[in-house]
C-alpha cells in the first residue's frame, strides 16, 4: 500500500533558477518520488514521496549529490 509523506528541506546555496534542474536530477528516476517542489526564492525543497519505499535520510542523501547542503526541517 502506498504511504505517501512530504520531507522539508532548507537548501543552502540555492540562489537562482538554474538550480532548481540541478536539485531535480538527484531523484528524477527514483519511483518513489511523486513530486518535487523546489523554490530557490524561499531556498527550500518540499518532496513528496512513498515512505514505504524510501526514507527522509535517503531523501537528503541523494539531494546532497547535487552539491547543495539540505537541512531537514521537522513537519
Amino acid at each position: 500500500m502506498t504511504q505517501i509523506d512530504k520531507a522539508y528541506f532548507k537548501v543552502l546555496g540555492l540562489y537562482c533558477i538554474t538550480c532548481k534542474p540541478i536539485v531535480e536530477k538527484q531523484l528524477k528516476d527514483e519511483i518513489a518520488i511523486k513530486k518535487i517542489d523546489v523554490n530557490y526564492m524561499t531556498d527550500s525543497v518540499v518532496v513528496e514521496f512513498d515512505s514505504n519505499l524510501i526514507t527522509k535520510e535517503e531523501i537528503k542523501n541523494k539531494l546532497e549529490k547535487s552539491g547543495y547542503k539540505f537541512i531537514r526541517i521537522a513537519h
